[in-house]
């Protein structure tokens, strides 16, 4: 491909010639003749203008001299653009694989592929150009829109919904009971989950996520959220559009989750807790009460960042202020002042 084609689909601006022929992306120790190269800052772009490779994608703040290249203000979406266009095709030739079970009153329909093994209940209605891999069950009456993709080992239960473009990776759970139960007299009664789960247009799943139904009415998730590997989404969850939920997140029952929040690596939330638009709750932090709009929160539990960082300062400063309290101590009751003996480093 071109590399002025290359700018356009990354809308990027082009510096140099639009006529080098671009074979391949690769890191910079992997260049070659004919591949583009990305650069992040100034530190890598020496390096990069001295190697093998045909052209550079840069970073708007990054001025090339000894190659062609590709200019972006947002870096990582063109990036992203880029790979597109050298990623292998993904879907395979529609088919129903002859070791599929499908009801004789579920819906499937055109260019859909079933692969080995896979269940598809009683009802349940898969709309076109959507794959679904070996070993996945969709249960009765499951709704999945247009150009999803299951990956293989799936298991989307009774009654759940999945919009168009929808992907979710291997091992994932849509739809499984929440973690409900009533104790009496030491006993623990199960609280029967009748609700579902709908998942909106464009949300991807990671591997191994579990989003739990509802006990009534819906747990959803809104359109363009990505959830990574290893999450759990517990009944009765809103999340709402555009957000990212990195992995092993903990998310418990009914907390509303606005549109853009970012919930980072091992964050949890308790139950019924509110998060506004726009919030960020930063890597392992615990969410015990609702967070504003726009708010960046960490610790635990979780509190605006910068009062975080504060007092995370100040726990480190303890030993060396205990020091100074006991020498003021000694001198105000007249004694010699005792130094506390630390352990030299190593």
């Amino acid at each position: 491909m071109k590399l002025a084609q290359l700018a356009h689909l990354a809308r990027a601006e082009l510096i140099g010639s639009g006529e080098i022929e671009i074979s391949a992306i690769t890191d910079l120790a992997h260049a070659h003749a004919g591949a583009l190269v990305m650069v992040a800052d100034t530190r890598g772009l020496a390096a990069a203008e001295t190697s093998s490779a045909a052209a550079l994608l840069v970073a708007g703040t990054v001025a090339p001299s000894a190659k062609p290249a590709l200019r972006a203000a947002n870096l990582r979406a063109a990036f992203a653009r880029v790979l597109s266009a050298f990623a292998p095709a993904g879907r395979e030739p529609a088919e129903i694989h002859s070791t599929a079970v499908v009801a004789p009153d579920a819906s499937i329909g055109p260019e859909v592929l079933l692969g080995p093994f896979v269940v598809v209940g009683n009802g349940a209605a898969i709309g076109p150009r959507t794959t679904v891999h070996a070993g996945t069950t969709v249960g009765a009456r499951v709704q999945i829109g247009a150009d999803c993709l299951l990956h293989p080992h799936v298991t989307v239960y009774p009654d759940c919904v999945l919009g168009d473009r929808v992907m979710v990776h291997s091992g994932t759970v849509i739809g499984s009971d929440g973690f409900g139960y009533a104790t009496e007299e030491g006993v623990h009664l199960k609280v029967p989950h009748l609700g579902r789960v709908v998942i909106e247009d464009d949300v991807e799943v990671g591997a191994n996520a579990a989003v739990d139904r509802a006990t009534l009415g819906e747990t959803r998730i809104g359109r363009g959220t990505k959830i990574d590997n290893l999450v759990q989404v517990a009944h009765n969850v809103v999340i709402g559009e555009g957000a990212l939920v990195v992995s092993q997140v903990g998310i418990s029952g009914s907390v509303t989750i606005g549109s853009g929040v970012i919930l980072a690596g091992q964050a949890g939330v308790v139950d019924h807790a509110r998060i506004g638009a726009g919030a960020r709750v930063l890597a392992r932090a615990a969410v015990t009460k609702d967070i504003a709009e726009g708010a960046t929160v960490s610790g635990f539990p979780a509190r605006d960042h910068r009062e975080e960082v504060r007092a995370m300062a100040s726990i480190r400063r303890l030993p060396e202020l205990a020091d100074r309290v006991a020498a003021i101590e000694a001198r105000l009751a007249g004694r010699p002042r005792r130094q506390r003996a630390r352990k030299r480093p190593g």
